[in-house]
């Protein structure tokens, strides 16, 4: 892959991912608040859970972006870039519901404090970040800098592989936010078909 392939499936995958994300904070009130089992979190709780793990892992970004601008030479980027891959199997694994075990840390955790229309401000405040971040590292800097992911054994990722695993990570939950409502749908009472 050269930098303007990356970097175009990086845009492609942002603008998808967001494409699927948007209907969620305006749900019907009652289906985001809706626990399919007791010990599952509800939509409301999954869109607030994204914005704060997307807050953690831009920082990891940014700070990645940082050094490898700093580092930036086009002999290294072009050394980086021959058998250079975006994704693999468990890279892949991020973006599917209930594919791998995963205790959420607890400065992850949905605490209430933002609701769904707080948590879409600033999940579409981190879109602008990461559109940000691919203009700036357009040359293929993002090769050069990685940084230890644990999640899913996955080991060192460079700084457009966190960006890639920040979306597939949007993307599990787009899917557990489908299954919830489904759940819903089989749930609710015959005839009620108000949806606001």
């Amino acid at each position: 892959m050269n930098a303007d392939e990356i970097i175009s499936a990086l845009y492609d995958l942002l603008a998808g991912t967001y494409r699927a994300l948007a209907p969620w904070p305006g749900k019907d009130m009652r289906l985001r608040a809706y626990h399919a089992a007791a010990s599952e979190w509800c939509i409301n709780e999954i869109l607030e859970h994204l914005a704060l793990a997307n807050r953690y892992l831009i920082l990891l970004i940014e700070k990645g972006m940082k050094k490898a601008l700093k580092m930036a030479d086009p002999a290294r980027i072009a050394d980086a870039l021959k058998e250079y891959r975006l994704t693999w199997d468990r890279l892949e694994q991020i973006g599917v519901n209930d594919s791998f075990e995963w205790k959420c840390p607890a400065h992850m955790k949905p605490s209430g404090m933002m609701d769904a229309g707080d948590a879409w401000m600033e999940l579409d405040a981190q879109r602008g970040t990461i559109i940000d971040a691919l203009a700036e590292l357009r040359n293929g800097e993002g090769v050069l800098r990685k940084t230890g992911m644990s999640v899913n054994r996955l080991g060192r990722l460079d700084v457009y592989q966190y960006i890639y695993f920040l979306l597939m990570h949007c993307r599990r939950h787009v899917g557990q936010m489908e299954e919830i409502e489904k759940a819903y749908n089989r749930d609710k009472p015959a005839g009620d078909t108000n949806v606001m």
